[in-house]
């Protein structure tokens, strides 16, 4: 097992807590890409993804085919200290005054680490995000070229604004919240949003010539507010925010300020579920601009010296992606493989690192409609070429091998009555519904709900919400009512709701009469948090009344029938069984296009613990060749320290054999992945150092193949960068590497 020193060398934030919107978005996509790996989904005339899914009533993007305006705000720290908040009877936040930008001290020979420039100045952030030039290092040709041209972002910088603060008052790691204090940056992204308009104001322009200017970058609906469909609409929030922060990022360390650095992420600015802070008719919460009545809701912050590499990771955020390092602690098998592991940290020698980022995976550019793509079923013949999986060429870039599905099963409760009944299903960052139309017009006395339920939920942090909608499923209101005659309290959002374990099935009554006269809808719904989880929540017998006359008696007997179901499903008897599609993805990592920095750009601190040494790294290069990952649905993350040689998405090592020191310890996790490719070729030779003594890492020879069936791929050294494969007796094979491998075969077929 990896020991802390041998992990990654970078800290991450601490993931934010996700709002309603959000949750919602990543349930309905995950049961989307469900389908897309089980070939459910048709793809589009062009080989990838279609645009958007219907999951239940609700629609969910996918594919990011457009053009994106993005609205870059630069700020710097002022002088005011706060020393007077105390936390534990010291000062929460303190610290010194600043930085203001361009104060990022330049890099000495000891340091080959550090990215700096001359200059931050407006124009360098511009050209960074937004030239277009062929072979500008920016944002906007990475994004262009990972997606073969389908995805475009335009944009603008402004100059940068002085905030009165400190950068302690946001950055401050000594809260309860400890780092990445989310309230915190919340406020700081609120405060430059401000010192931006007040700027603009004080130029003489007013809140309608900024509302003017600003329009342009609100065209995009991203929760799909109002339930149509429709992405492709205003929603009164601006739709790509990116906030740059004076100083060096806490993801590097901090720089002067250390601890009390902000850290690089994505979040949203105080999401309110009770609707009453936000843009007329979508009331979600946010940041105001002023008095425009444009909202910021959704954005990105990273450090002044951060690069395309770390922006590029944090904007994949803002368009749907997820981290794949381990976030919560140590290493899998990503590492320098994908822009959303440590392939944002990339560069091309001295002094570059995160400058420039590495390819996406390609099951990221599956799911963003980048990725052309074969397909293929496990131990079934069939030879596919590849091109690079790095852009689209006349080859496809990748081959999803479609595998029997996984299967867990869960004991719960016997059905309330008959032998039906809903499971809502478990998990973390789950958003299930149980939703249906009711036609209370005409109705005028009363109106009931009754049902039984049970639930097994984490207390306080997981909750099971009855909730009725007026406008069509728009908005959704939790419902006061009784268990077992007894008042259903208030969650910790201070609305109606249940959490932790009910004991047994429980009798539920939710009155209706708020929606007497009107057709509604009614819906059980339950959500979960990043970690920690119960079975998830039963509901049976469920019963709507109104003026005395029973409309609906349901004990899931029947069906889904006029349910709108989001993660519930129909399960007979106590025992949930549930199916997990899974998949092998295929694809042909080559140094080309932004390939080419998986050569020059992996790195080791090589001299740690040598006086005036510990920043001078070692590169050394991933290999190029077949890399097979496998995707596996019953995992909804990749913190394999968690499930050992599992994970959502993880790359299989050809060489799993741990990688040594010459003193017999480990190297850290990075290093262990550098050989995970398939290939014709043997691995090359290079140096590793440790605390400054050399160590000579050989070549290996080459593995062209991935057996499934007899193949054994971790080494009980590092479990936690190991795969374990299911055996489907599935046999991968590269057969021909020609130009430089850029045109690569491989044969899919029976391993036995």
């Amino acid at each position: 097992m990896l020991t802390a020193d041998q992990a990654s060398d970078e800290r991450e934030a601490p993931p934010s807590p996700l709002p309603p919107q959000e949750k919602a978005r990543q349930a309905l996509k995950a049961q989307a890409l469900e389908q897309v790996n089980q070939g459910k989904v048709a793809r589009s005339d062009k080989g990838t993804t279609p645009a958007k899914v219907k999951i239940g009533n609700d629609y969910v993007q996918l594919a990011h085919q457009r053009t994106d305006k993005v609205f870059v705000i630069l700020a710097q720290f002022g002088d005011q200290v706060d020393n007077s908040t105390l936390y534990n009877g010291q000062p929460r936040y303190g610290g010194t005054p600043g930085p203001q930008h361009n104060r990022i001290p330049k890099p000495g020979s000891n340091d080959t680490h550090t990215y700096w420039q001359g200059d931050f100045d407006r124009s360098y952030y511009q050209k960074m995000f937004f030239d277009d030039a062929p072979g500008a290092n920016s944002m906007r040709n990475f994004y262009r070229t990972q997606s073969s041209g389908r995805y475009d972002i335009q944009g603008t910088v402004t100059d940068w604004v002085t905030l009165p603060w400190n950068e302690a008052r946001y950055g401050s790691n000594k809260g309860p919240q400890g780092g990445g204090g989310w309230t915190q940056a919340q406020e700081f992204v609120r405060d430059a949003t401000k010192a931006w308009y007040d700027g603009e104001l004080a130029k003489g322009r007013t809140a309608a010539d900024v509302r003017a200017e600003l329009a342009q970058y609100d065209v995009q609906d991203r929760y799909d507010f109002d339930k149509d469909g429709d992405f492709d609409e205003p929603d009164g929030y601006l739709d790509n925010v990116i906030v740059v922060h004076a100083g060096v990022d806490e993801t590097w360390g901090g720089g002067a300020q250390g601890g009390d650095a902000l850290w690089a992420h994505r979040s949203w600015t105080f999401p309110d579920p009770s609707g009453q802070t936000g843009p007329a008719g979508n009331r979600i919460g946010g940041a105001p601009v002023g008095d425009t009545g444009l909202y910021v809701y959704d954005y990105v912050q990273a450090g002044e010296n951060s690069g395309v590499g770390l922006f590029s990771h944090e904007f994949g955020h803002n368009l749907g992606l997820p981290d794949l390092y381990s976030t919560n602690g140590g290493d899998n098998s990503v590492s320098f493989w994908s822009l959303m592991s440590s392939g944002s940290y990339l560069g091309r020698g001295r002094n570059t690192t995160g400058e420039f980022p590495g390819d996406l995976d390609a099951w990221s550019k599956l799911q963003m409609g980048w990725l052309n793509y074969d397909e293929a079923q496990a131990a079934t013949r069939s030879s596919h070429t590849l091109g690079v999986s790095g852009y689209n060429t006349d080859q496809a870039q990748a081959v999803l091998v479609h595998l029997p599905p996984g299967s867990t099963t869960t004991t719960l409760a016997e059905p309330f009555e008959g032998g039906a009944q809903w499971w809502s299903d478990t998990g973390d960052n789950m958003d299930a519904s149980l939703a249906r139309t009711v036609d209370l017009t005409g109705r005028t006395a009363s109106a009931a709900l009754d049902a039984a339920a049970w639930w097994d939920t984490e207390q306080d942090y997981d909750f099971f919400t009855v909730e009725g909608s007026a406008d069509g499923g728009r908005t959704w209101t939790p419902l006061h009512g009784t268990v077992d005659g007894q008042p259903i309290g208030d969650t910790t959002a201070l609305t109606p709701g249940l959490s932790g374990s009910s004991g047994g099935y429980r009798q539920l009554h939710v009155p209706l009469d708020a929606y007497l006269g009107k057709q509604v809808q009614v819906r059980f719904h339950v959500t979960s948090d990043t970690n920690t989880h119960g079975k998830g929540v039963l509901v049976d017998a469920v019963k709507l009344t109104a003026d005395g006359a029973v409309l609906l008696a349901d004990g899931a007997e029947g069906g889904p029938g006029d349910w709108a179901a989001v993660g519930f499903s129909v399960l007979h008897g106590k025992d949930a069984v549930k199916q997990h599609p899974r998949a092998y993805l295929v694809e042909n990592r080559r140094y080309a296009g932004y390939g080419a920095y998986l050569k020059t750009g992996p790195y080791n601190f090589g001299y740690s613990g040598v006086p005036g040494k510990g920043d001078v790294i070692d590169n050394y290069p991933y290999q190029e060749g077949v890399l097979v990952w496998l995707w596996d649905t019953s995992y909804g993350d990749n913190n394999t320290v968690d499930h050992l040689g599992g994970g959502l998405i993880l790359p299989v090592d050809a060489h799993p054999q741990a990688l040594r020191f010459a003193d017999g310890s480990l190297t850290n996790g990075r290093s262990q992945s550098y050989d995970a490719t398939f290939s014709l070729k043997k691995t090359d030779a290079f140096t590793l150092h440790k605390a400054g003594v050399a160590t000579k890492v050989a070549s290996k020879p080459a593995v062209p193949v991935f057996d499934d069936h007899s193949g054994v791929y971790s080494d009980p050294a590092i479990p936690q960068l190991g795969v374990k494969v299911p055996d489907t007796n599935t046999r991968i094979e590269v057969v021909r590497e020609t130009q430089g491998g850029k045109l690569t075969t491989v044969r899919v077929g029976p391993a036995s």
